[in-house]
């Protein structure tokens, strides 16, 4: 309610607006149509008293206006109706109550059932199995999707947790899975307890029955996915592999940081950036005192962004030098999977592509592939089982850091209610939990009367940092190892921050108006900046910075006017919605700065193939994760990434907020990008990132041959055909995601 309530001044001016221009106009036309009504009315009787020479109909037609301009009016009406073209005029022409009544059967959705590019999946483009590598050799039909699990690897035979239900269910049989419900309940005030429970056949709540308990025929296959591009046999990266000779490099714990609107050109700010050059260009012409003042205050917004990248601000004030045992990958290029928050975490999370549609659907469906926390659920299962076949009263003391089992929390300082993001968490397989609803409750741990919510979501980051510190502590006094995801929050709408924050003006008086809420931004990220040093901070606390593998990920960017002319990610496809930073920081790695033009959706195999590679599993852990690195979509980024392959592209795909009106279509190959609308409503979009990298010159058109015409016109015939397979491939996708999700759309 907060968040709708937030457009509440424009949309009470427009009404203000439309209100006053229709009591000011309504006497007016009311007068003029009274007239011409009555004009024509009054027609037949005035020609009847008065008698005309000459031919009757020509000269009535003529003498009298009002039938005169009805005709050509109604005439111009319907050329202009036969001529124009059919989108969005097809729309804009009908009647108010018609239009709205036909929206539902008006809207398109367009999808493409079979692989439309067969050409790429010649017999001689197929590659033999190999190890754990599955093999590829897709066909056109579904037999080899519907079939796969049925061969279980070993590590599958048994219990296992949800997202594994390919290997578990048979989809010839009539057997359910059943929907997970976790209940969350505040047993210690320095923790939050979840007992994991099966939903109960008899159920009375029928909102419960959800897509859950439909039985599953559709699953992801490696083997058969015609888009999958594997790098996994290829060496990891040199530095890496010089690392690994020189010392260990133990990854005995995980932190996973969501930044919410995390923008890549924010982690760090750098003086070579175009946002920056619009800060310089908003002050005033003035001396190199006042340069020098300005560059060291904008210096103080990501000091912490710099030190864990590596990427120097170029400000002056290089903090590099004195952090040489900060070590890590930063990547340039990434883009997110969507610029929803709750879809981009699927595919953080779990490497999966996300559904398609508008909003949470995903709330109600086992996702596709197992996630993080499912693999983690494996790898402490198969301790536990091994555990049980030797409880002779005798413990395997070999590697006994690697035996223990991993405690997976989620924690945020904000609502879990929003999206249903309680249920998308407990879906995904965490065991822990922390929202502001855990905190804002007298009898919680650390509640205080002065805890200020700084948005209309919750609390500032700092509110939640005595909770994650116990959180962190307890999971250590149980001899666990710590996986620990934190959704940062203050760098959303209204980017709020705490009473007392010293906030800067970043702008200069020179069009201040432009740049409030980049401005408001800009403080937000410092706050979060800040509040990272913290965190990590924490880590060094509890000791065990050394031995812990830290990502940080941005859910998806954040446009502003400053960018295009459209400030938000609801239906905006800007580039700056997309461009994202991602780091996997650990001390003993290698400084490597990349740059990738890849997906999120690669990070999941890149957490397992550092797990594996550091030897941070035991052996029947490092076996299911050798598999697994298989069976995901994306490439490893600790390898040389493959761009194409026998001709295919390695794909990037984003679902663009709310889901399903617009999708995001980029390949690693090329520099160009389509954004394909999936209804009437929005046009097609193209841009060429290498020459415009801000999209400040896209192409546009309603229909897909009127924009492939201007993109041959202005960039070419090889952009051409790419625009035009790349609106076939990302077609397909959509139709591919909705199987894989088991979503029946209401619509078609």
């Amino acid at each position: 309610m907060n968040l709708i309530l937030s457009g509440l001044v424009p949309m009470a001016a427009a009404t203000t607006v439309i209100a006053v221009a229709s009591w000011l106009m309504a006497q007016g036309i009311w007068n003029l149509m009274t007239r011409w009504l009555c004009a024509l009315a009054n027609l037949a009787d005035a020609k009847a008293s008065a008698v005309l020479p000459g031919p009757s109909d020509l000269s009535n037609l003529v003498s009298h206006k009002p039938r005169l301009w009805t005709l050509v009016g109604t005439g111009i009406t319907i050329g202009l109706w036969l001529v124009r073209p059919s989108i969005p005029y097809n729309h804009m022409t009908g009647a108010l109550p018609f239009t709205m009544l036909g929206e539902h059967s008006r809207a398109r959705r367009m999808t493409i059932e079979t692989f439309p590019l067969p050409e790429l999946l010649a017999e001689e483009y197929r590659e033999p199995a190999n190890g754990h590598y599955k093999g590829w050799a897709p066909t056109l039909d579904d037999s080899g999707n519907t079939a796969y699990g049925n061969n279980k690897p070993a590590w599958a035979r048994g219990p296992l947790p949800a997202a594994f239900e390919r290997w578990i269910v048979n989809p010839d049989s009539d057997s359910n899975t059943d929907g997970i419900s976790l209940e969350i309940s505040l047993e210690a005030p320095n923790s939050t307890v979840q007992s994991v429970s099966k939903r109960g056949e008899n159920e009375s709540d029928s909102e419960n029955q959800n897509k859950t308990a439909e039985p599953r025929h559709y699953f992801y296959n490696p083997v058969q996915d015609p888009m999958r591009i594997s790098n996994l046999d290829l060496e990891p990266l040199g530095p890496l592999q010089e690392a690994l000779k020189d010392h260990a490099i133990p990854i005995n714990h995980i932190v996973f940081v969501f930044l919410e609107s995390g923008r890549k050109d924010l982690f760090p700010l750098k003086n070579d950036s175009r946002l920056y050059n619009q800060i310089r260009e908003s002050y005033e012409l003035y001396d190199k005192e006042d340069e020098a003042d300005l560059r060291d205050k904008l210096s103080q917004i990501t000091p912490v962004a710099e030190m864990l990248t590596g990427e120097e601000s170029g400000f002056g004030s290089s903090v590099n030098s004195t952090n040489a045992g900060l070590g890590g990958l930063s990547f340039d290029g990434i883009l997110s999977g969507s610029t929803l928050s709750a879809k981009s975490r699927l595919v953080n999370y779990c490497g999966l592509g996300p559904l398609p549609v508008d909003f949470m659907h995903e709330n109600d469906i086992i996702p596709y592939q197992p996630c993080l926390m499912h693999i983690m659920d494996l790898f402490n299962q198969r301790k536990n089982s091994s555990a049980s076949a030797n409880s002779s009263g005798s413990t395997n003391s070999t590697n006994s850091h690697l035996e223990r089992e991993w405690q997976t929390i989620y924690a945020q300082s904000v609502t879990g209610e929003f999206q249903a993001q309680t249920r998308l968490m407990d879906l995904l397989g965490f065991k822990q939990t922390l929202y502001s609803e855990d905190i804002d409750v007298e009898d919680a741990k650390y509640f205080h009367e002065e805890m200020e919510k700084i948005n209309y979501f919750g609390y500032a980051e700092t509110e939640a940092r005595p909770y994650i510190k116990d959180l962190i502590d307890e999971t250590l006094r149980q001899n666990k190892r710590l996986f620990l995801s934190h959704f940062t929050s203050t760098t959303h709408h209204p980017w709020g921050t705490p009473e007392g924050w010293n906030r800067e003006k970043y702008f200069g008086d020179l069009h201040k108006s432009q740049h409030e809420l980049m401005d408001d931004f800009l403080n937000a990220n410092h706050f979060v900046d800040t509040w990272l040093g913290d965190l990590m901070g924490m880590l060094g606390e509890a000791g065990i910075a050394d031995e812990t593998l830290t990502v940080f990920v941005g859910d998806h960017g954040q446009a502003f006017g400053e960018d295009c002319p459209v400030t938000g990610t609801y239906h905006n496809p800007h580039i700056s919605n997309f461009r994202v930073p991602l780091v996997f920081h650990h001390p003993l790695l290698p400084r490597m700065h990349l740059n990738v033009n890849g997906s999120a959706v690669s990070i999941l195999p890149t957490i397992l193939d550092l797990l594996v590679n550091t030897n941070s599993l035991n052996a029947d852990d490092t076996e299911i994760a050798l598999d697994l690195m298989n069976e995901y979509e994306g490439q490893s980024l600790i390898r040389p990434y493959r761009t194409s392959h026998n001709g295919r592209e390695a794909w990037n795909m984003g679902v663009i907020n709310a889901g399903g009106s617009m999708l995001s279509v980029g390949s690693a190959a090329v520099p160009w990008r389509l954004n394909l609308p999936l209804n009437n409503d929005f046009e097609y979009r193209f841009t060429d990132l290498s020459k415009d990298p801000y999209e400040l010159e896209p192409v546009t058109g309603w229909t897909m041959s009127s924009l492939a015409a201007e993109v041959h016109s202005k960039h070419g015939p090889e952009a051409f055909d790419w625009a035009q397979k790349a609106e076939k491939v990302g077609l397909w996708w959509v139709a591919e995601r909705k199987k894989l999700w088991n979503y029946s759309d209401p619509d078609e």
